[in-house]
């Protein structure tokens, strides 16, 4: 890699990643959300549909470690490379086509990694991970997650929907918990 490169590099991640975690989800306009009840629409829907949702308690000694876990991986994670690194934080700017295609770009990589992450690393999610109704949901929570950072410019607010999805399902909708089953 070239110095200008690696310069380039280390000045985008300053810029775009280093700054969306400096930026406050408490300061992001409420437009920011707007599509979290159309999601939660969107996921329940297709989640009773394609049997991934269903109302089911998680009956684990870990239970109550899981939200901080499942906060670390996979919402800030996942939302630090899929949003944090592959839309740059100030897209916006650029237009409104822009930055659409940013979040398009974004959400086909995120929804693509999850049978990637299956096939290559984690066997017991194939199922899950190769499932289209669970690939729907992944889709859509990756359009929210994107359009939420475009408009908040902060890393917080994806990793919050994330999180808060993700924990959900696990503790309270027969979520499938890959955290227990490493």
């Amino acid at each position: 890699m070239t110095e200008s490169l690696r310069e380039y590099v280390r000045d985008y991640l300053r810029q775009n990643f280093g700054q969306s975690f400096r930026t406050s989800p408490f300061r992001a306009p409420l437009k920011a959300w707007a599509l979290v009840p159309l999601f939660t629409a969107v996921a329940l829907l297709v989640g009773f549909k394609g049997g991934l949702l269903k109302v089911e308690l998680l009956d684990s000694k870990i239970a109550p470690l899981l939200p901080i876990l499942l906060f670390v991986f996979p919402s800030l994670l996942e939302e630090a490379l899929f949003r944090g690194v592959l839309i740059p934080r100030e897209v916006l700017k650029s237009g409104a086509a822009k930055a659409t295609g940013a979040v398009v770009i974004s959400t086909a990589a995120y929804v693509a990694w999850h049978p990637v992450n299956a096939l290559a690393f984690n066997h017991t999610a194939i199922p899950l991970f190769l499932d289209p109704w669970f690939l729907m949901i992944v889709c859509a929570l990756g359009i929210t997650c994107g359009y939420s950072y475009v408009l908040s410019r902060s890393i917080w607010v994806p990793v919050i929907i994330h999180w808060a999805t993700v924990t959900v399902w696990v503790l309270f909708f027969g979520g499938r918990n890959l955290v227990l089953e490493l």
